[in-house]
């Protein structure tokens, strides 16, 4: 099969007609996004959906009224998310603890007026490194970018769009946000559901072990494909 690259624009078109188009996020709130991925870890989105919706109704969302919460409370209610609930009540209570440092209206503020200093502030709560803070940035529609996390990135990473070396992420993340910075668009919700495509495609067939490439619309532009198959 003859390679032939695939611009961002193809590979969303495609994986658009695979999948049909995203439903929006149904959490775009900085620090709720925050409390999302501190509650949950390594389970799936309707795992993730569930755990938050019990946070949000026998807790809150408020950083005062999670550090309200006794931590064997805290650890009861987001048991269902994955391994290691108290480390994951902890980190609840870090991210409130952060929050009230840093003022969630400050945040707020900057994310809308200086999404560049915004994204430092990010990274000062716990488990949110560069591609976090950029995906935040992005469901606040304050950044183009994708927000990869590590589904869309592989993908990106085997269709030729930077270079990949998972010992050394961060500087395979930068590598190829660089690349597919000319290509991004200006429109956000063409962003966010092109970063809810890939993350979609990287979890059901693009998988980091038994891949299915043979399911792939977007094989013949894959250079990992290609090169395995060679």
């Amino acid at each position: 099969m003859p390679f032939r690259a695939l611009s961002l624009t193809d590979v969303v078109s495609r994986l658009e007609a695979l999948y049909g188009p995203p439903a929006p996020p149904a959490i775009t709130d900085p620090f709720e996004m925050i409390v999302a991925d501190s509650a949950s870890y390594l389970v799936d989105d309707d795992r993730r959906a569930r755990v938050f919706a019990r946070l949000r109704e026998e807790v809150g969302l408020d950083p005062d009224d999670i550090l309200g919460t006794p931590t064997p409370v805290l650890v009861a209610i987001i048991r269902e998310g994955g391994m290691l609930p108290e480390q994951r009540a902890e980190k609840l209570a870090k991210a409130a603890s952060t929050a009230l440092e840093i003022g969630l209206d400050n945040l707020r503020e900057l994310i809308r007026t200086d999404p560049k200093k915004a994204g430092k502030l990010l990274q000062k709560f716990p488990g949110i490194g560069e591609p976090g803070a950029d995906k935040i940035l992005l469901f606040s529609q304050a950044k183009r970018t994708l927000g990869a996390d590590s589904n869309v990135l592989r993908v990106l990473v085997r269709l030729g769009f930077g270079e990949g070396d998972e010992s050394k992420y961060t500087r395979m993340y930068r590598s190829t946000a660089e690349v597919v910075a000319p290509q991004l668009s200006k429109d956000y919700p063409w962003l966010i559901a092109a970063h809810q495509l890939l993350r979609q495609h990287g979890q059901e067939i693009c998988r980091r072990s038994a891949p299915v490439c043979e399911a792939c619309p977007l094989a013949q532009g894959c250079r990992w494909f290609l090169g395995k198959s060679a």
